[in-house]
């Protein structure tokens, strides 16, 4: 499997545990079901067998005919009986000009050839909804870590205030504002949990099973270096979807050269023996079938097949361009997603935290009130919240860019941008 190779050993080499008993899914293994039970993947035997019987067809040449002609029989006169009977029998073949059986050859052959492009076209789309559903889980099992982390630390913050309180310094609504905001997390994380085992069954259905995973493996943190747009932009003229437009072409060249073909006139020679019941005598008979073509049979389909081959011709341009525009755009996405990450790893969040932090010691002394702490708690969480995002969605728009050029955007080993430049 060439398809998302580097995200899975990305996400499999640094593991995200979870302390629970039950088995742990890699994103390896999770490929591999999906290649050995997917729905659209399983036809893919029977659609090569159909395109090899059509090439044994298509390399078929024309049986020879056997011939048998009885005159003079039944007749009055000499012709009485079978007194004047003669039987003439022979061997007829039909020879094919033009090369009409080379190029049925080669159509098939592209046909057969066009079923393997497709395959590949579904291998990887089926490799990357799968991947992509892996990565909407793992990015839901970080927020669940996420939103525990919240709860111990509103938690936390509660105990506080009630010190407060007891001190006279604090009033109830205050209590209860924080109550409120913790009781709003732990209904966030019970819906983190609902779609974290919803997450699973999406998953599992790609290989036409229920879970049997609890968990993911994987660290969204590791990024990868992308390529350079202009080695990305060569690697997709090698893509499976670009090599299935080509083959089009060729199968749009080959209809055209077998209509072509096909205009031109067939011949039929027949050798045989005749014998002459009236005079026992037997001769040796030779014959040639020319038919005389006043207008080409199949004009029209020429016709059809050279329109055919400029259509394929021009989708080819207009597609190879629409994937080119696609493939920048992700590639543009992906520079800008990398430089939030980095901006909020190295910079916001580090200052948050100390704001945080700070924040906190200057409650404790009295000298800010509790709406201030809530403000710098929240700004820190939010800055937590806004960098497991940016960096799941990193991965997926990483993904976008392997399905397009149908390779592994293999460069250099992956960094986690919290500690390195």
């Amino acid at each position: 499997m060439r398809m998302i190779i580097l995200l899975s050993v990305l996400l499999t080499a640094s593991s995200y545990c979870i302390k629970a008993k039950a088995a742990t899914l890699s994103l390896r293994d999770a490929l591999k079901r999906t290649l050995q039970h997917d729905i659209a993947l399983q036809a893919f035997p029977y659609q090569i067998r159909i395109a090899e019987a059509e090439q044994i067809q298509a390399a078929k040449r024309p049986n020879p005919q056997l011939n048998i002609n009885v005159e003079n029989i039944v007749g009055s006169g000499e012709n009485r009986a079978l007194s004047g009977a003669e039987l003439a029998l022979s061997l007829s073949q039909l020879v094919e000009l033009g090369q009409k059986r080379e190029r049925r050859i080669t159509l098939a052959s592209w046909q057969s050839q066009l079923q393997r492009d497709q395959y590949e076209i579904n291998r990887l789309d089926a490799l990357a909804t799968t991947t992509a559903h892996y990565l909407h889980l793992l990015h839901l099992q970080q927020l669940e870590q996420w939103a525990k982390q919240k709860i111990k630390r509103q938690a936390a913050l509660l105990n506080i205030a009630h010190k407060r309180t007891q001190a006279g310094n604090l009033q109830e609504a205050d209590i209860s504002r924080i109550r409120l905001r913790l009781a709003h997390s732990k209904l966030e994380l019970a819906q983190l949990k609902r779609d974290i085992q919803r997450g699973q069954y999406q998953l599992a259905a790609r290989w036409n099973a229920e879970p049997d995973f609890a968990a993911v493996n994987g660290d969204i943190s590791a990024m990868p270096t992308v390529p350079d747009l202009s080695e990305l932009q060569n690697r997709l003229q090698q893509s499976p979807t670009v090599q299935r437009y080509q083959t089009l072409q060729q199968i749009a060249a080959s209809q055209l050269a077998l209509a072509q073909a096909s205009n031109k006139a067939d011949i039929s020679v027949s050798g045989g023996v005749k014998y002459n019941a009236a005079l026992n005598d037997t001769s040796v008979m030779l014959g040639v079938s020319i038919p005389l073509q006043f207008q080409l049979p199949y004009y029209g389909q020429q016709l059809a097949a050279t329109a055919e081959q400029q259509l394929q011709a021009t989708r080819h341009q207009l597609n190879l361009r629409q994937l080119d525009l696609q493939l920048q755009q992700h590639w543009l996405s992906l520079q800008q997603l990398r430089d939030e990450t980095l901006t909020l790893s190295r910079q916001l969040l580090p200052e948050a935290a100390q704001l945080q932090q700070l924040s906190r010691n200057a409650y404790q002394q009295g000298q800010i009130d509790l709406l201030s702490l809530l403000s710098a708690e929240d700004e820190y969480l939010q800055m937590q919240r806004q960098l497991i995002d940016s960096q799941s969605q990193y991965h997926l728009t990483l993904l976008q860019l392997e399905r397009l050029s149908g390779q592994p955007m293999i460069a250099t080993s992956a960094q986690n941008p919290s500690a390195t430049e």
